[in-house]
């Protein structure tokens, strides 16, 4: 597996040479993504040198990662860790996963996630329906309901910031009648999701992300780029 994450890095490299601006980004954040480290986090500083984003990422009991934007493609957002895993998002839901034992491939229908709405129109009682494929042996098809249960206005304390976020809390429901909460944090000033609490399958644990950059981004503290 480790063979073959760095062979697939070196032809995404590759055909980045022609832009040495960019080859240099992608090259920086490779190396803070295999960069060894447990429960790892980022001062106001590190963050403000990035070339790149990063976000955190909490898989149930295994420690907080750092994970680092690799590349953004067809409006989903890449993101790499240390120990080789990768979680792609869209509209800060995941999609997809790689690195991992049993590997979500695929999620339907994801053009009608309420997510995907201005944070305004995000509302309780919306719902959308989705089937998803593993890469476990036969473990494909399986049916998922979601419904927006209700929002509210709560704060949320990051980087030394206590941001006023509206929490949109949504259930799902899995094929075999397990039900899980999932939970988003959008900044109330700009709509930018700050931080959300997933399950991806009953058989998956809680993945819990925090977009660290876009908080510092906010604040001010990174000053360059824009993932909006």
């Amino acid at each position: 597996m480790h063979k073959f994450i760095r062979l697939f890095i070196f032809f995404a490299l590759t055909t980045l040479v022609g832009c040495s601006s960019t080859f240099r980004t992608y090259t920086q954040t490779l190396e803070l993504a295999f960069n060894p480290g447990d429960g790892a986090s980022l001062t106001k500083a590190e963050l403000a040198a990035r070339e790149s984003d990063v976000l955190y990422a909490k898989v149930g009991a295994l420690p907080n990662a750092v994970l680092v934007l690799a590349f953004i493609e067809h409006s989903q957002f890449k993101w790499v860790s240390a120990d080789e895993a990768m979680l792609v998002l869209e509209k800060g839901r995941v999609v997809k996963t790689t690195g991992f034992e049993n590997n979500l491939l695929y999620l339907s229908d994801i053009a009608l996630d309420p997510l995907k709405q201005k944070m305004a129109k995000i509302q309780p009682g919306q719902t959308w329906q989705s089937i998803s494929d593993w890469s476990g042996n036969s473990e494909s098809g399986h049916k998922l309901s979601y419904e927006i249960l209700f929002t509210e206005v709560t704060s949320l304390d990051l980087l030394e910031h206590r941001f006023q976020t509206k929490l949109v809390t949504e259930q799902v429901t899995f094929a075999n009648g397990q039900t899980a909460i999932n939970q988003f944090w959008f900044d109330l000033n700009s709509g930018w999701l700050l931080k959300s609490k997933q399950t991806i399958a009953p058989f998956w644990p809680e993945v819990e992300l925090v977009h660290i950059s876009t908080a510092g981004r906010l604040l001010g503290v990174i000053k360059k780029g824009s993932l909006r």
